[in-house]
């Protein structure tokens, strides 16, 4: 029997279609994982199967079939929040809102999640499944490399990924695993924990239209002061209509776990915070009610990253966090989600 026959075990395949999008879907015992390898690599499903629970985030927008997204207008924030499904993407070069570098202009969130990746496979056994995706920008002169696996009977998907410096120059870069999450797995009365001692700070700049939850100054997590002096525990996520806002948490160990309102499943992160030290903390709760979400999104973002402020490069630059790639030199990262659930007595 040819491999992708094989439908028990670890199974992989890379000549899948999800409205009119090339992806490729892995999957064991525990895990199916989707990822639209002609949409930025946009992995839009991890779903725990014993619960039936995706625990990536769906808009409303949803994902829009693929000759509706190539037809409407382009835009330097649309680019991406108009085509924003959900789900987790991999950004790069440039974080945040819309900027310009050394005459280079980026939109929202800049190029990688925007582009269309080749796909191979790795490996392909019963017990082991990995796929490699490839892609090249054309803004700055990155080639990108991104490894998806699956093994065994373990509800575990492993992320790692390549940034090469294919340019004569050196060069900056930012490079963020844009995690979100949403309904059904979190809500208000989920929780987050974090490794003691994980520390803080907020948004300089008030970038959501109904100002902001916190009061902005820096501190030690869960303890929040609100704009009103009120003190807040940021573990637990509040009622929808809170106002939005915008953290860099610098956990002192690469990890960090949500865990569903009923308490029924938890999902735990993990990756090396030597490559990206700071947790991006973006929260949508509801509050903005016009572009672009029209008080229809309850979301939260805890987002690994390489660099902060979440502004664009040239401030990443300024505030020198952003890691700089020699000619011929590469940087790489990893991460993994581990879903578990709680057991019944």
């Amino acid at each position: 029997m040819e491999k992708w026959d094989r439908n028990w075990g670890c199974r992989v395949d890379i000549d899948a279609t999800s409205r009119g999008w090339e992806s490729a879907v892995l999957q064991n015992s525990k895990l199916r994982v989707t990822i639209l390898i002609g949409k930025g690599c946009d992995v839009v499903e991890v779903l725990y199967k014993p619960r039936d629970m995706d625990i990536t985030p769906r808009t409303g927008r949803g994902l829009r079939r693929r000759d509706e997204a190539v037809a409407a207008p382009w835009s330097e924030m649309g680019s991406f929040l108009d085509q924003y499904e959900g789900g987790w993407q991999e950004i790069l070069p440039h974080g945040g809102q819309p900027g310009t570098f050394q005459g280079a202009s980026f939109a929202q969130h800049g190029e990688s999640s925007r582009l269309p990746w080749k796909v191979s496979i790795v490996e392909d056994s019963s017990e082991r499944v990995e796929i490699l995706c490839t892609s090249r920008l054309s803004i700055m002169p990155f080639y990108m490399e991104k490894r998806f696996s699956l093994s065994g009977n373990s509800a575990t998907l492993t992320m790692s990924s390549m940034v090469k410096n294919e340019g004569a120059v050196e060069l900056p870069v930012m490079a963020g695993h844009h995690l979100a999450y949403g309904a059904p797995f979190i809500g208000p009365g989920a929780t987050i924990e974090m490794p003691q001692g994980t520390t803080y700070s907020a948004h300089a700049a008030t970038v959501f239209e109904t100002g902001r939850r916190s009061n902005g100054a820096s501190g030690t997590w869960p303890k929040m002061t609100s704009d009103t002096g009120a003190e807040i525990d940021m573990s637990v996520l509040p009622p929808k209509g809170t106002k939005s806002d915008l953290h860099y948490i610098k956990p002192l160990e690469g990890w960090y776990a949500i865990t569903s309102a009923d308490e029924s499943i938890t999902a735990k992160v993990m990756w090396d915070n030597k490559s990206q030290p700071y947790l991006w903390f973006w929260q949508e709760f509801g509050a903005g009610r016009t572009y672009p979400w029209w008080g229809m999104e309850y979301l939260l973002g805890l987002e690994p990253w390489t660099s902060a402020p979440g502004s664009g490069l040239a401030d990443a630059v300024a505030a020198g966090t952003a890691p700089h790639i020699k000619p011929g030199d590469s940087i790489s990262t990893a991460l993994s989600v581990h879903i578990d659930e709680r057991k019944s007595r």
